[in-house]
């Protein structure tokens, strides 16, 4: 049967592009003619950067010279199986099984891939640069699988329990000092059981003996339901902890020595059984006396005080409004059935107390110092009292 004209003007462009297989055709020199979609796409390369070029270049230097002897030979219907791995333009190797046929004076190439590899340099930089990371930030990996009860480890995560890489860590808590362990064992029994997760705060005691606190985290893998392995970090944390842990002991001291620093801007002192006494010194501001009253009737109440002396020999100078403050101070006192007693009043200060005799300091007993307070407290007696002037000492 002949061939129509129609059937001699067949075009097999469509074939061509849309076949599974790679096709390629070559020049006699071996250079690409034409190439189709898959094996542009399955070496990573595009139509312009083929065109012209070595189809020798494509094939990894330790396989290629069959091709090379195939091109030597002569022979309009010689054939190659070519099984070499051909290079892909992220640098790795893809295997692929190439049949090359040479036809009036062209080479045409049809290939299937054999086996795909990974990039090896692409790889190799990745799991550098994730070393490098988790050496920089102290971060290490773990990964437990529940069924085997197997556990893996990555190289930061034995660097930070100083254990050489490969050690079989099993899955425990021993590690963790003995304090600690109760804690990160039910936190783990919670994400294997229940997906809870979880991140921590702990010490644990490396294989060389040494406390090292570390920050670690878990978190469940579900499969069907069910949890099937428990994956987490693990960061060493010491140096930070241990910053955090002085710069709360400091902020403690410094809390303890302002209510040290208070205590004594109010000092007020058991002299006797039934006799308190407060030494006051510098500026009494208004926040300063109601510190100061509330103090000290608490003390009036706990100790059962019948004597409250107010000592004002470190008080330089007052004006009216701390006169009213220590007189709102002396008649509270008075409410509570104590008695109040004021010692050390300097001439400048009594001056100033002059002008306040009508607002609470008629009736208190003035005396000229500490030991003459005390002395009259242990005898019950009273004092010379303020009849409208300031008082003199006795």
């Amino acid at each position: 049967m002949s061939l129509s004209q129609d059937e001699h003007g067949l075009q097999y462009e469509f074939f061509f592009q849309t076949s599974r297989d790679l096709l390629c055709v070559l020049r006699a020199d071996g250079r690409l003619i034409r190439t189709n979609e898959v094996f542009r796409s399955t070496l990573g390369y595009t139509e312009s950067s083929l065109g012209g070029e070595d189809f020798a270049k494509l094939v990894v230097p330790e396989d290629v010279a069959p091709f090379h002897a195939f091109l030597r030979s002569s022979g309009d219907s010689a054939e190659l199986k070519l099984n070499a791995r051909f290079v892909n333009r992220d640098l790795s190797h893809r295997r692929l099984l190439f049949l090359l046929r040479r036809l009036g004076g062209k080479v045409y190439g049809t290939g299937i891939e054999v086996e795909t590899q990974e990039p090896v340099d692409e790889w190799k930089r990745r799991r550098d640069l994730l070393q490098k990371m988790q050496v920089t930030g102290r971060v290490g990996g773990w990964d437990v699988d529940l069924a085997t009860s197997t556990q893996y480890w990555t190289e930061e995560t034995y660097r930070i329990h100083e254990l050489p890489v490969g050690f079989d860590p099993n899955v425990d808590v021993s590690f963790y000092t003995p304090e600690h362990q109760p804690i990160i064992g039910a936190a783990f029994e919670a994400c294997a059981r229940e997906g809870t997760p979880y991140d921590l705060q702990l010490q644990i005691i490396t294989a060389k003996g040494r406390r090292l606190w570390v920050r670690t985290s878990g978190m469940a893998i579900m499969e069907n339901g069910k949890v099937t392995r428990v994956i987490g970090a693990f960061q060493d944390i010491d140096d930070y902890k241990r910053r955090e842990i002085e710069l709360e002991e400091k902020i403690a001291i410094i809390e303890k020595q302002r209510s040290e620093i208070h205590a004594l801007s109010v000092p007020i002192i058991q002299v006797w059984d039934d006799v308190l006494a407060l030494p006051v010194m510098g500026e009494v501001d208004q926040a300063r006396a109601d510190d100061m009253t509330a103090r000290l009737l608490d003390a009036v109440v706990a100790h059962g005080a019948r004597f409250v002396i107010l000592d004002l020999t470190g008080v330089e100078a007052v004006d009216e409004g701390t006169a009213e403050r220590l007189s709102r101070i002396l008649r509270a006192i008075r409410l509570l059935g104590a008695e109040g007693l004021v010692t050390g009043i300097r001439p400048a200060l009594a001056q100033t107390f002059i002008l306040c005799l009508g607002s609470g300091f008629e009736g208190v007993t003035t005396l000229r110092n500490l030991r003459e307070a005390i002395q009259v407290c242990m005898r019950g007696s009273g004092a010379r009292r303020v009849d409208g002037k300031a008082a003199r000492p006795r």
